[in-house]
């Protein structure tokens, strides 16, 4: 079999090989020599050029592009270069000078480009220009040597290499380790083969340069050793850019958009939508992973199945779904449609969902991409919105309706009215507005809490005074049941606004005033516990199930056996549950169903007397 191996040592002696021929070649005729191996380079550079130019229009490498551009004057100055060799009798009268001269402006043009071309990288060429600015340095160097005759002499026969020459060849050495550097810089843009052989041809052209800082004459060994060290350079040149272009194209000419290709994959398999890509005839195709944690599957599980399969079984799925595929047949793009989607376990989730058709050459609709946004939270706000003003709505709307009525009929009814008939109709009124207040202030509450606008004026509070101020204030209300207090005969102070601590222990009052029987007995209690006061407020009415238990202090919420007559929008606890943890306490419930419940809560003690600044 033809392993990569064996590969590399058919490489490795054809190479070995063709050097062993070009010295003899020297040996025989150094001209020889030196035409094959300045040939050879001039061949590299023009197919280098020819690659880069007829995939310009497509190629987004700016690197390959500007290299390719360049090395095709590089190989037209190493072309005149071999004719200007002394021996080959073309230009006579010039001698070994102008072969010297020319092959200085190649490297400097070379040098300067691989230095420059990394720099070029994400950046848009203007071929044209870059065209006309190569002929214009090339063609500036030419004239310099065969007519204005300015370029600095770089060999003098009988002496050898002049200063400017060795110089210049330390300077070339030193552009190329900067273009070596300026590649590790921009490394992510290159295939790893292509760098690591790019790397190893300007190191070898290093090694070139300093060979020829050596000779005396040109058909000496330093010569001909720079002219080998060169002809490999441009091997792995060949190697790194034309094998590797014709061979791998995708790699090298198309590598920005091959990394494009890889970022966008990424975005899509890591979006956080999810990402459906359907075919016309409703199989799924592609789904990325948050497609397959909404919809609970894998995503092997996810292609191949009928997107049919996620239609929920209600009217809000199925019929509008339906609907959806039918308008994508169509053509037509689908835009925020919310849908009732099903999850592999059954369950459903809400979805905003947005489609766009995709279309053949002949305008036939093959395919689709969705997008979808979990809106299920989003729907149960809007639920628990509606359902919150319904509630206030009624709330209001029937203590209002109370005190409008017992108002008007105590000042259109008057003289018919007796004084009892009349108090007792004021005294409707007010306890109907004690409720519309309390309902008010909760909302209130509430309100500053959810916009982060509470603010607390905390002080030495006296518990039982709070307490009795609390109680009074339910027994106006609900004068039919019985009160219980229990407490230590001494009660330290806690550290608490007293208005906020009334409130918690009013809505505690009376919620369990409602949920106890008319005649029953709700306990009020207080002890020390550490740092803390613990309240207990306990009524003797129908307890609460676990799964009530823990849904008590969220928003809206009531118990679904509750007495009838019982009314409330479900903000008390919720309420209370915002102001005990904006004083650094914690509320809970100890209840079992049939037995009564307990609602307990902490207050922070106070290491000063009580306050006498609290008003009513």
């Amino acid at each position: 079999m033809y392993t990569r191996q064996s590969r590399w040592y058919v490489t490795a002696v054809g190479g070995a090989l063709i050097l062993v021929g070009l010295y003899l070649s020297s040996l025989y005729s150094y001209l020889l020599f030196h035409s094959f191996a300045e040939i050879f380079s001039v061949i590299v550079a023009a197919a280098i050029f020819i690659i880069a130019w007829n995939s310009r229009r497509f190629l987004d490498n700016s690197y390959f592009l500007f290299l390719g551009v360049a090395f095709l004057f590089v190989g037209a100055l190493d072309l005149v270069h071999t004719l200007a060799y002394k021996g080959m009798g073309i230009f006579p009268e010039y001698g070994t000078n102008l072969a010297t001269q020319l092959w200085i402006g190649a490297r400097y043009l070379q040098s300067l480009a691989l230095l420059i071309a990394p720099l070029l990288i994400g950046r848009r060429l203007r071929v044209n220009w870059l065209l006309a600015g190569c002929s214009l340095v090339t063609a500036l160097l030419l004239v310099s040597i065969f007519y204005w005759r300015n370029f600095p002499v770089c060999f003098v026969e009988g002496v050898g290499l002049t200063t400017f020459k060795k110089v210049s060849e330390y300077i070339i050495s030193f552009i190329l380790v900067g273009s070596i550097l300026t590649m590790f810089q921009k490394r992510r843009q290159f295939d790893v083969i292509v760098l690591r052989l790019l790397v190893a041809a300007i190191l070898v052209t290093i090694a070139s340069e300093l060979a020829f800082t050596l000779y005396e004459s040109p058909f000496g060994f330093p010569n001909l050793l720079g002219h080998f060290l060169k002809i490999v350079a441009f091997y792995l040149i060949y190697k790194a850019i034309i094998e590797t272009g014709l061979v791998k194209p995708y790699d090298l000419l198309f590598r920005d958009l091959k990394l494009r290709e890889e970022q966008y994959r990424d975005l899509y398999e890591e979006a956080p939508d999810a990402y459906l890509s359907c075919g016309a005839d409703g199989i799924i195709k592609r789904a990325n992973r948050s497609a397959a944690e909404l919809l609970g599957y894998s995503r092997e599980e996810l292609v191949g199945k009928p997107v049919s399969d996620l239609y929920a079984d209600t009217p809000s799925g199925k019929a509008v779904a339906e609907g959806v595929f039918r308008r994508f047949l169509a053509g037509e793009e689908v835009r925020d449609q919310e849908l009732e989607v099903k999850r592999a376990d059954g369950t459903s989730v809400w979805v905003n969902l947005s489609v766009r058709p995709i279309r053949d050459k002949e305008g036939r609709v093959v395919a689709s991409r969705s997008i979808m946004v979990d809106i299920t939270e989003h729907r149960k706000l809007d639920q628990l919105k509606d359902d919150f003003i319904g509630l206030v709505s009624h709330e209001l709307r029937s203590p209002m309706t109370v005190i409008t009525g017992a108002i008007n009929t105590a000042l259109t009814e008057a003289e018919r009215l007796s004084p009892e008939e009349t108090r007792q109709l004021l005294k409707d009124a007010a306890a109907e507005s004690e409720l519309l207040s309390n309902l008010l202030t909760n909302l209130l509450e509430l309100s500053r809490a959810q916009a982060q606008r509470l603010v607390l004026y905390s002080e030495a509070v006296d518990v039982k005074k709070i307490i009795g101020e609390a109680l009074d204030k339910i027994k106006r209300q609900y004068s039919t049941h019985k009160f219980v207090i229990k407490l230590p005969r001494r009660l330290p102070p806690v550290q608490a606004d007293p208005l906020r601590l009334e409130r918690i222990l009013y809505n505690l009052l009376e919620n369990a005033v409602k949920y106890s029987p008319s005649g029953g007995e709700v306990r009020v209690s207080a002890k020390s516990q550490g740092e803390h006061l613990v309240f207990g407020v306990s009524d003797q009415g129908i307890g609460i199930s676990p799964a009530d238990q823990s849904k008590l202090f969220a928003p809206f919420q009531r118990l679904e056996k509750r007495p009838s007559g019982v009314r409330g929008v479900g903000l008390g606890l919720l309420v209370c549950r915002r102001l005990v943890e904006a004083h650094g306490g914690h509320i809970w419930v100890e209840s079992e169903p049939g037995h009564g419940s307990t609602f307990f809560f902490t207050m922070p003690l106070s290491q000063s007397p009580p306050s006498d600044n609290y008003q009513k």
